[in-house]
C-alpha cells in the first residue's frame, strides 16, 4: 500500500464513522464568516462525507472544507470518536485532489518552491551564513558524537522570524541540554503539497523527515510549528502506521516541553520582567496555550492577564481565507489589550507574529514573542530583525537596511525585492482602524 492508497483507506473509515450529526458544524468558529451557518448541518456533514467519497458533495461542504481554520472547537462537540478537524482537513485535500486532476503536482511543486524561495531569502537578510546553517538541517553537517538530548524540529517558516528559533536554542542550552535542529525546506512536513492535493509527494516528503529525526536518536523529540504538528499527527504518522505497522512515533510541542520541565526552567529566571502581559492566543493546539500561560506564570514580577475576546485559527495565517473576519478578531484583541492596560501583547507562534509585530506602531503596548519574555528573565536575547525590517514599511528602506547581508549571500536584489513585496513583508503593511497612541 503506498502513501495516496493510505490515504483514502483512512478517509473511507473516517467516512465510515461519521454520523453526520452536525454537531461539529455546529461549533465550527468559521461558518458565520463563511456565510453558510444558516446551513442545515446533517445536510452539510452528508455532502463533506461525499468529498471523502471521492464525490461532489454540496456547495456547503466544499466551503466549509475551504475555510477551516483548525480552530478544534469542533473535536470536542463530536461524541463518536470522530475528529473532525481531521475529517474537514482530509475533505479539503481530497476536494483539492477532485478539482485540480492532474494539475496537482505542478501546483504542489510551484506552492513549495514559492516557500522555500521566500524563506531561504528572509532569513538571508537578517543572518550571516554561519548562523542559517546552525538553524535548520544542512547536508553534511558533522553530528554529535552521542545522541543528543532533544532534536527540535523547527518547520520552514519559522526562519522567516530567526529570532524566535534562536530564542529556543538559548534555553535549550541554558537548560544544559544538547540538542540536534531538524528544519528548512530541507526538511518538509508534507503540508504545502497536501493542501495543494499532491498525496504521494507530501507523504515522500512527510515521511523522509521522519526519518531523519528518528535518525538522531534523540531522547526527546520536539516540534515548534503547530501546522507541521499537525500534519505530522493528522496525516503522516496515522499512514505511516496503515502502511508499515509503525505507529509509536510522536513529537512534543516545544512548549509542552519546557512545561515539563518547569521545575529546572524556574531555576533559571533569575531576571525580573516587570511586565503586564496578554497572549495573542489560538485555539488549535489549547494544551499549548495552557503551557505557555503556567510558564508564563512562574516568571518573577511578569503580571498575566487574560482577554475576554473571541479566538480562531491554528495560527492567524490561517484565517486569510476570511480576511474581514481576522481583521475584526485583531482589532477586538487589541482595543481589549489596550483597555485592559497592558504592556505587552505576546504572540506565540511565529505566523501570527510575522503578521502582528508591525502594529506596534499604532498601539499603545508592544508587541512581542512570548519567546522573548522566556529569554529576558533567563538572561538571554536575540533581536527581532524582521519586525525591525517590517516597521520600515517601505520596501526600498528594507533593501537598504540589508544591502551588505544581500552581498554576502549573493542574492539577486531583484529576487529579494519580489519576495519582500509577495511575502506581504512590506505590502500594505498597515490595514486596520485600530490606532491606540
Amino acid at each position: 500500500m503506498d502513501f495516496a492508497e493510505a490515504l483514502d483507506a483512512r478517509m473511507e473509515e473516517i467516512a465510515s464513522a461519521c454520523t453526520q450529526c452536525g454537531k461539529c458544524f455546529q461549533a465550527c468558529p468559521m461558518t458565520v464568516p463563511a456565510g453558510i451557518h444558516g446551513a442545515e448541518p446533517s445536510f452539510v456533514l452528508s455532502g463533506l462525507v461525499d468529498i471523502l467519497r471521492g464525490k461532489e458533495g454540496n456547495a456547503e461542504a466544499e466551503t466549509w472544507a475551504s475555510v477551516c481554520s483548525s480552530s478544534g472547537n469542533c473535536i470536542e462537540a463530536c461524541d463518536y470518536g470522530v475528529n473532525p478537524r481531521t475529517m474537514v482537513r482530509l475533505a479539503q485535500f481530497a476536494s483539492t485532489r477532485r478539482r485540480e486532476g492532474e494539475s496537482v503536482k505542478n501546483n504542489a511543486m510551484k506552492s513549495f518552491r514559492a516557500m522555500a524561495k521566500a524563506v531561504r531569502v528572509v532569513s538571508r537578510m537578517q543572518l550571516d551564513a554561519s548562523l542559517i546553517d546552525e538553524l535548520q538541517s544542512t547536508p553534511g553537517r558533522k553530528k554529535l558524537e552521542a545522541p543528543p538530548d532533544v532534536s527540535l524540529y523547527t518547520g520552514c517558516n519559522i526562519h522567516k522570524t530567526p529570532h524566535i528559533l534562536i530564542l529556543c536554542l538559548e534555553v535549550i542550552r541554558a537548560m544544559g541540554l544538547t540538542y540536534e535542529v531538524v528544519g528548512g525546506p530541507s526538511a518538509c512536513c508534507g503540508l504545502f503539497q497536501f493542501h495543494a492535493g499532491d498525496a504521494e509527494t507530501s507523504g515522500r516528503a512527510g515521511l523522509s523527515t521522519l526519518n531523519q529525526i528518528e535518525a538522531i536518536g534523540a531522547g526527546e523529540k520536539l516540534s515548534w510549528c503547530p501546522s507541521c504538528q499537525t500534519q505530522f499527527q493528522d496525516v503522516i504518522i496515522p499512514n505511516r502506521k496503515r502502511m508499515t505497522g509503525e505507529g509509536d512515533f510522536a513529537l512534543t510541542p516545544f512548549f509542552l516541553f519546557l512545561e515539563r520541565h518547569i521545575d529546572q526552567l524556574k531555576k533559571l529566571f533569575i531576571h525580573p520582567v516587570r511586565k503586564r502581559v496578554a497572549l495573542n492566543e489560538r485555539p488549535g493546539e489549547p494544551h499549548v496555550i495552557r503551557a505557555v500561560k503556567r510558564i508564563l506564570t512562574e516568571i518573577p514580577e511578569l503580571e498575566f492577564v487574560e482577554l475576554d475576546v473571541q479566538r480562531a485559527g491554528l495560527m492567524s495565517n490561517y484565517l486569510t481565507v476570511t480576511p474581514l473576519f481576522k481583521d475584526e478578531l485583531r482589532e477586538k484583541e487589541f482595543r481589549a489589550a489596550a483597555d485592559a492596560g497592558v504592556t505587552t501583547l505576546a504572540t506565540i507562534y511565529h505566523a501570527c507574529h510575522r503578521e502582528l509585530c508591525h502594529y506596534e506602531k499604532t498601539v499603545t503596548f508592544e508587541i512581542i514573542n512570548v519567546m522573548e519574555l522566556i529569554g529576558e528573565s533567563i538572561g538571554v536575547k536575540a533581536e527581532d530583525i524582521y519586525k525591525r525590517l517590517k516597521m520600515m514599511d517601505e520596501v526600498e528602506a528594507m533593501m537598504a537596511d540589508c544591502a551588505d547581508l544581500i552581498k554576502s549571500h549573493g542574492l539577486d536584489p531583484n529576487e529579494a525585492r519580489d519576495v519582500l513585496l509577495a511575502d506581504q513583508l512590506a505590502a500594505n503593511p498597515l490595514q486596520g482602524r485600530f490606532v491606540g497612541r
